[in-house]
């Protein structure tokens, strides 16, 4: 579980199992090979063989999916294979592939063990298996580097995912930086607009005043230039209408 305490989103890569459980069918297939070739994996031995080889071809199949959960099974059995002197050469795969997907999709901790258990797993098993120094550092060496480099190939494809996301959110911000720009520019162009109307209106609301006020002192000496300016308060009022009209209509759009 991640800090948040929720799984992270699988890759869509890795969705369709196919390759995983060919590749669990190809490591059970020289497995079985491996039991049948070596003499000294008879009765319990070849048993046990035959239990390891089935375990960790369901962790190379589930590798992706579960790799914290396989990457603990893996180590286990290297763990059995340490002790027990007798074990299948087909291991070291199914390790290889566990520890690059641990280092790929696990959490961090299980990033961390794949690789530190992986150089230890390789050091105890020089330590059993060498009869010097010498020959014992070799052996460590000779496995230490490709649990280092199926580890490094892991850990390099959870960096590629981790920027190609990064530079996906940060192209979902440039976007929605985009978007509220342009939202900020149209509402600055109504209000421009607005205010312009707004002035409009009020020279025309002032001109209806003061022809009011002009017909109202014309009324009985001259009715007809009383007429005209009522006529004109009534052709004012009528366009400072409209536009009111048309302000409340863009107001509204912005809404």
């Amino acid at each position: 579980m991640t800090a948040a305490g929720a799984r992270r989103p699988f890759p869509s890569r890795y969705r369709c199992p196919a390759v995983d459980c060919a590749a669990a069918a190809v490591l059970l297939a020289l497995s079985a090979a491996n039991i049948a070739a070596d003499p000294a994996l008879r009765g319990w031995a070849g048993a046990v063989s035959a239990v390891t080889a089935l375990s960790l071809s369901v962790g190379v199949a589930l590798r992706r999916r579960v790799p914290e959960r396989t990457l603990l099974l893996a180590l286990a059995v290297c763990l059995a294979q340490i002790v027990w002197s007798d074990g299948l050469v087909t291991v070291a795969f199914a390790v290889y592939a566990i520890v690059s997907a641990a280092a790929d999709l696990g959490d961090v901790w299980a990033m961390r063990l794949a690789l530190f258990g992986g150089l230890a797993a390789a050091v105890l098993t020089a330590v059993r298996e060498g009869s010097g120094v010498g020959p014992a550092l070799e052996l460590a060496l000779a496995l230490a580097v490709p649990v280092t480099l199926s580890w490094a190939i892991g850990y390099r494809a959870r960096c590629r995912r981790r920027y190609r996301a990064q530079l996906a959110e940060r192209a979902d911000a440039l976007a929605r930086l985009r978007h509220e720009r342009e939202r900020a520019a149209v509402a600055a162009q109504r209000v421009e607009i607005c205010r312009e109307m707004y002035d409009l209106a009020g020279h025309r609301v002032a001109g209806m005043v003061v022809h009011a006020q002009a017909a109202g002192r014309v009324l009985e000496a001259a009715p007809g230039a009383a007429r005209r300016s009522l006529e004109l308060i009534g052709t004012l009022g009528r366009a400072s209408e409209a536009e009111l009209r048309q302000v409340r209509a863009l107001l509204r759009e912005g809404d």
